[in-house]
């Protein structure tokens, strides 16, 4: 059986991961032109669901490696005021904690890829689809085409796939954005962070509706030295530990460009640490995305197309959609590798299931912190 992917963030590489190992024909499609190409985020957290999904769908060194690169665990959740006054902490037993990850996105993407060897394509542009009765054809800007008995759409909140597949799918501007950078850890941040960002994950709100997480990443065992024993044709791209930085604000108020500028803006008044703090982002890993947020979405007549991840239910960054996403290709594969031939059934039951918990998830996001 053959199966195409489009988007090569980390729904789609692990689906792809856990399918090839099951012995399908696997081809994943990204339109960025090299695997490090560009910041592929920052540090992430993967609920138990999402570890689990991991553990499914990898080979043991893989996962292996996913563990040993992920960060140091941290104890709980601290929201701060502009000033630095813990307003609420929430902590964890150790047991709890140990359930969860936290792992550099772009790390683990590069795992996830390292997984797929030649079966990953990049530079490749979707640009539609169409379908006969050999299946799917996939189409890329230049002429390009690629056959597949199932076509994924894993390409994002963007996604051209669900625009084909759902057209009257909407996702929603929240009117919120949020520009991220990673600041190096050495000793004098650590000296400015506040040490709860250094144990688990912070935020700060302001008193005019910004608001900064801050969250250290700092790996577990040096990145080259667990590649060189799990994986060793792996280079990671980036292993410096690093405390990462968001800043959220009114996308009214937030400049395409001078990014750093803008948060230097946002911050004033805050506590002096802030902008010290700040001015230690390292330029190169500022970016700044629209904060978006999925309608739920009725059932649809299934078939040889489908969607996992943001490409569907995307929603508020909450801590919980990367383990949802790492569930819907856990789940996919596993119903896909259970029917055989039965494409279209399988299909359908993932979909069954996925749009109830994933868009229980979207809802979840919506609501505060510690809601």
């Amino acid at each position: 059986m053959r199966i195409a992917s489009v988007g090569g963030g980390l729904a789609g590489p692990l689906l792809g991961v856990a399918l090839r190992r099951a012995g399908w024909d696997v081809a994943l499609f990204e339109r960025d032109p090299a695997a490090a190409s560009r910041g592929q985020g920052y540090r992430i957290h993967i609920a138990p669901d999402g570890v689990a999904a991991l553990r499914q769908c990898l080979p043991p060194d893989l996962f292996e490696l996913a563990v040993s690169t992920s960060g140091k665990p941290g104890s709980g959740v601290t929201i701060f005021d502009a000033g630095l006054k813990v307003i609420r902490r929430m902590t964890s037993p150790p047991e709890e904690v140990a359930q969860h990850l936290t792992v550099d996105r772009l790390a683990l993407r590069q795992i996830l890829l390292a997984g797929l060897g030649d079966a990953a394509r990049f530079g490749a542009e979707f640009t539609g689809y169409e379908l006969g009765p050999g299946g799917v054809r996939a189409h890329f800007a230049g002429g390009a085409t690629a056959e597949a008995d199932v076509l994924v759409g894993a390409d994002g909140p963007r996604s051209r796939v669900r625009a084909q597949l759902l057209p009257e799918a909407r996702v929603v501007d929240t009117g919120q954005v949020a520009i991220f950078g990673k600041i190096p850890l050495d000793a004098e941040v650590a000296a400015l962070v506040p040490p709860e960002a250094l144990d688990g994950f912070t935020t700060v709100v302001g008193p005019d509706g910004g608001y900064l997480p801050l969250a250290g990443h700092r790996f577990r065992t040096d990145p080259s030295a667990a590649a060189a024993r799990w994986c060793p044709g792996l280079r990671f791209h980036d292993t410096r530990h690093y405390v990462m930085l968001v800043f959220g604000t009114a996308a009214a108020t937030a400049p395409t460009d001078g990014l750093l500028a803008r948060i230097e803006a946002g911050v004033a008044g805050w506590h002096p640490r802030l902008a010290q703090l700040v001015r230690r982002i390292d330029p190169e890993t500022l970016t700044a995305t629209a904060i978006r947020t999925a309608l739920p979405v009725a059932p649809w007549p299934s078939g040889p197309v489908t969607l996992v991840g943001d490409a569907i239910h995307c929603m508020i960054p909450a801590g919980i959609g990367a383990a949802v996403a790492l569930r819907d290709a856990a789940l996919l594969a596993r119903r896909l590798t259970e029917a055989g031939a039965d494409i279209v059934p399988a299909i359908h039951a993932y979909e069954a299931e996925m749009l109830v918990y994933g868009f229980e998830a979207v809802a979840a996001s919506q609501r505060p912190l510690g809601g």
